[in-house]
């Protein structure tokens, strides 16, 4: 039964299958160590099952046909089709396939049957069979094939978990979380595709890729390792004895700010709190490791992350690096909590957190030449992050501050050019053309409700 799912996987990328000794990888044109889901595509063509297209591309962005998919859920799941199997839907084609006279329309006729697909519009009895499928539709399509066929496969999540794209739809939004919490979506940036994008062809292989794995193996567990708490370096990094090892533990998905920063004391006591001491459970992602080796985990105490926990109380900043994302909507839900109750790091300050001090509107030679050179002067007021607060001219250009933490009495140049950010020296992202006029401009500092907490005119 195996063999038999991976070979008819393939169908789903709509190129030509060709058998190929087990353990030897397709090598396409415009798949390399860094594409996206390149580890997926390879996983499949190693298994001998997947070929690119004529000129050995593989095509990783592009689209999939509702039909195509609809043929490789039958196949996955060993669903018999046969011409006895009748479409209702008005819109589906038949005999597309010389070599397959059952494509499209009877495979469709079996995914309906079966409850796995409703259509695209049920009252008027249309499938869109050639429009590219969707990322919401694709995961629907899995769950409901999963639950009909293989009862018990995917887990139900507890009601504390969030799920990254949330309630955003009806019909989708549960298949989702469930998908998500089930390990379906593993490997995909979920915080920045929208689920009613088309999936490509790379999407698909790699949400296939997984939904294999779980068939095979039956639903991921979480790693978890065990030990005592040894020390806390400080609020996102603690010492943990693991047997003979006491192994340094970043905390996944959140950034507290550096010893001799402000509210880094707090941010630090505040762990000590959670898990000093204590024995605690380290649940890790994709990724285990940094790249300073240090161990990358949720730490847990019976059912409080801390992670969360120092989030919530204002006291770190969210920090996610994919494909370290399991629990980022959990994280983002806590930060969000201290923001609108400006807890620690996002305390409502009383006014401006910032001074103008200077506007160096007059670059040398061409302005637009030398964007770098044109810079506004900050002295920071008040400790604590300055997101949500921006910086506008007469014009309306626009500036967002990041979630950078400052202290009291530092100053900092917001330049007009592009650069790398640091504690001194911010940067606008201006490409050719200046912001401040050199005949008389206003600097105006909004605050998260627009504003406007100070000025500077010159």
């Amino acid at each position: 039964m195996r063999r038999r799912l991976l070979l008819l996987a393939g169908l789903i990328l709509t190129v030509a299958l060709v058998l190929l000794p087990v353990g030897v990888a397709l090598a396409f044109t415009d798949v390399g160590p860094n594409t996206s889901y390149g580890t997926a595509i390879t996983d499949l063509s190693t298994q001998g099952i997947i070929s690119g297209f004529a000129d050995g591309s593989f095509k990783p962005y592009d689209p999939v046909k509702r039909m195509q998919f609809a043929k490789i859920v039958d196949r996955t799941l060993d669903l018999p089709v046969s011409p006895s199997d009748i479409c209702l839907f008005v819109d589906v084609p038949s005999n597309l396939d010389s070599n397959d006279p059952l494509y499209p329309d009877h495979y469709v006729a079996v995914c309906a049957a079966n409850h796995i697909t409703e259509g695209t519009n049920a009252a008027k009895r249309l499938f869109s069979p050639s429009d590219p499928i969707k990322r919401a539709q694709v995961i629907t399509m899995l769950v409901r094939a999963a639950d009909r066929f293989h009862p018990g496969l995917l887990a139900v999540p507890p009601a504390s978990y969030y799920s990254t794209w949330g309630d955003f739809d009806p019909t989708h939004a549960a298949n989702a979380t469930r998908a998500e919490y089930d390990g379906l979506l593993a490997g995909l940036p979920l915080t920045v595709l929208d689920p009613f994008g088309y999936m490509p062809r790379g999407e698909v292989a790699q949400v296939l890729d997984n939904f294999l794995h779980v068939l095979g193996g039956g639903p991921p567990q979480p790693v978890y390792q065990t030990g005592q708490v040894t020390s806390v370096v400080d609020g996102d990094t603690i010492h943990v004895q693991l047997g003979a090892t006491n192994e340094s533990v970043r905390l996944i998905g959140m950034d507290a700010p550096e010893m001799g920063e402000d509210f880094s004391q707090e941010a630090k006591g505040a762990l000590t709190t959670l898990v000093g001491s204590k024995t605690v459970r380290l649940e890790t992602d994709v990724e285990t490791r940094d790249q300073y080796g240090r161990l990358l985990a949720y730490v847990w105490l019976d059912n409080t992350m801390a992670n969360a926990e120092v989030l919530r109380e204002g006291l770190a900043t969210i920090y996610t690096v994919p494909p370290n994302v399991m629990y980022v909507a959990t994280l983002q839900a806590a930060q969000d909590e201290a923001q609108a109750a400006h807890r620690g790091i996002w305390g409502a300050p009383a006014g401006s957190p910032l001074q103008i001090v200077s506007a160096n509107y007059d670059a040398p030679g061409n302005d637009n030449n030398n964007l770098n050179e044109e810079y506004i002067t900050f002295k920071v007021l008040v400790s604590g992050s300055l997101i949500g607060y921006a910086v506008e001219d007469e014009s309306g250009h626009h500036y967002n501050f990041s979630d950078r933490i400052f202290q009291a009495g530092q100053t900092f140049k917001l330049h007009t050019g592009t650069g790398t950010d640091t504690q001194t020296d911010l940067y606008w992202g201006a490409s050719g053309s200046a912001i401040w006029n050199n005949d008389g401009d206003t600097v105006n500092v909004l605050d998260p409700q627009g504003h406007v907490v100070t000025s500077y005119s010159y």
